[in-house]
């Protein structure tokens, strides 16, 4: 591993990435928020800056391998969310906070140290939902489709970044898969954001809410979430393009481009459609059940909605709304589910470990691998009564090898350890049993919201700087699907770095 020519590669996206800052700055300009519009400055030239300079460390051979490909991914996320937080620094949050916060915004988490939404500018709400809107598709992908150069090494950038077990492409060339998907991704966000707009949001609000709805982030700049503009049809329109956000971006492209039965074809998105509805029928019935008379226990500012006598519309919207939304990681609510039931919130807690597709802007473990167990499990219980029997894994038309379901099973345990020592740690340093479980999971499968101290009406901001730092490495090895930031752990991986290439060595040498 060549680090100088992995440093190079940071650099050419690091320099792009202090172009977006302008975006927010012109949002706070326009709102007349000076100070902060400044810090977006700084943070924006700061990063092409230190970029510039990473990109002159090599001028070489700039292809790179696997594990260079994997180093570059892993470190740019790591990279990118130090300079994404340097807004959030000049506004006043402390150094883990600000990192906290810029992680959970890159990777799609949604969860937030935020306390009072009035203190900040617009400008950086809008970053929030423009990191997300930018995380979602993934940094990598988007400068591998604007930036010609990393076209060369694409394919390793693309694929160690892309979720999933199985790697697919629209094209031959991975920078016209990327440009395509990016193209897709942004009409879908200008659909979205007309339709809000339409409903009675601002400008403002529709553009935000649809960056992170588009993203599965589920950052809103509104304090309650969705539930706080109490309008049905908004929350409709949401639950819509959350459904789309939680499935794969290849098939949504080839069924608008007029091949609908692809779409129903994949067995994957048949999984996931059916767990969408079974859910929102088991959690509806739970809720048809459950009723908080006002004056009962409730959390002031809540805007829990009283389910006792609701219509079948509302008791529909309410869990259509919470499953679609914890299933596809995005973590948006439009009611306080932590005052629910408790065989209510078991069907959420439930769905916190499943993910949405293969493919999609959503984190989680991803339905494909879960299916792909059971249908591992489903043929080791064959063999155990038909020792002599031969019946392979299949998905869909196609046999899944051995190598793949090893790799999957490999990810199951390595993402079971870091769940596990993450709530020993959070409960260890004082963090209740329901707060530090479920903490762990929404940060790890990058959902967001959980229960108890972590609702998704309150924050992240009552934990102590060690476990901020434990739930920020939670949010970045989940987005990065785990593998891809551990590798980096082995030290065999470090012995053959080197920073010049055995060539380049010896030509200093000489």
């Amino acid at each position: 591993m060549r680090l100088a020519v992995v440093a190079h590669t940071i650099g050419q996206i690091l320099r792009l990435f202090g172009a977006l800052l302008v975006a927010p700055l012109v949002v706070d300009l326009v709102y007349g928020n000076r100070g902060q519009a400044l810090g977006f400055a700084v943070a924006g030239l700061g990063a092409a800056g230190v970029g510039e300079l990473a990109r002159r460390l090599h001028s070489g051979e700039r292809h790179l391998s696997r594990l260079e490909g994997l180093a570059t991914v892993a470190f740019t996320w790591l990279v990118v969310s130090m300079f994404a937080a340097i807004p959030y620094l000049w506004a006043g949050l402390s150094v883990v906070d600000a990192a906290f916060e810029s992680m959970s915004g890159l990777t799609t988490t949604g969860a937030t140290i935020l306390r009072d939404f009035g203190a900040y500018s617009e400008g950086l709400f809008f970053w929030r939902a423009m990191t997300q809107w930018i995380g979602g598709m993934g940094v990598i992908a988007l400068f591998i489709a604007i930036l010609p150069a990393l076209a060369i090494a694409g394919r390793q950038l693309f694929f160690a970044e892309a979720p999933g077990p199985e790697e697919e492409r629209l094209t031959p060339r991975i920078r016209h898969t990327a440009i395509r998907l990016w193209a897709l991704y942004v009409a879908l966000t200008g659909v979205q954001v007309t339709l809000l707009w339409w409903l009675g949001l601002s400008l403002y609000d529709a553009v935000c809410n649809s960056f992170t709805t588009m993203a599965a982030g589920g950052f809103s700049p509104h304090p309650l979430s969705i539930a706080g503009y109490a309008d049905p049809a908004v929350e409709w329109v949401v639950i819509g393009f959350m459904f789309i956000a939680g499935a794969n971006y290849t098939l949504w492209y080839r069924f608008f481009r007029g091949r609908p039965l692809s779409l129903f074809r994949d067995e994957e998105f048949r999984v996931y459609l059916v767990v969408v509805l079974v859910a929102t029928a088991l959690l509806g019935l739970f809720l048809y059940e459950f009723s908080l008379a006002p004056g009962d226990e409730y959390m002031e500012g809540s805007p829990h909605v009283v389910l006792d006598g609701a219509s079948l519309e509302t008791i529909a919207r309410q869990a259509s709304f919470q499953v679609v939304s914890i299933l596809t990681t995005t973590g948006f609510a439009s009611d306080d589910f932590n005052l629910w039931s408790p065989s209510s919130k078991l069907v959420l807690l439930i769905l916190m470990f499943f993910g949405g597709c293969a493919g999609s802007a959503a984190g989680g473990p991803k339905l494909i691998r879960i299916w792909l167990v059971a249908k591992f499990t489903a043929v080791e219980l064959f063999k155990v009564i038909h020792p002599q029997g031969v019946r392979p894994v299949r998905l869909g038309w196609r046999v899944v090898s051995g190598d793949v379901m090893q790799s999957i099973v490999a990810f199951f345990l390595l993402y079971l350890v870091i769940y596990v020592c993450s709530v020993i740690v959070l409960v260890g340093l004082g963090a209740d049993m329901i707060t530090g479980i479920t903490a762990s999971i929404a940060t790890l499968g990058n959902i967001g919201p959980g229960f108890n101290a972590v609702g998704p009406m309150t924050n992240y901001a009552g934990f102590d700087a060690v476990s901020k730092w434990v739930l920020f490495v939670n949010m970045w090895v989940g987005r990065l699907e785990v593998v891809t930031v551990l590798i980096f752990l082995q030290p065999q991986v470090w012995r053959v770095a080197r920073w010049r290439s055995p060539e380049r060595s010896r030509e200093a040498a000489a």
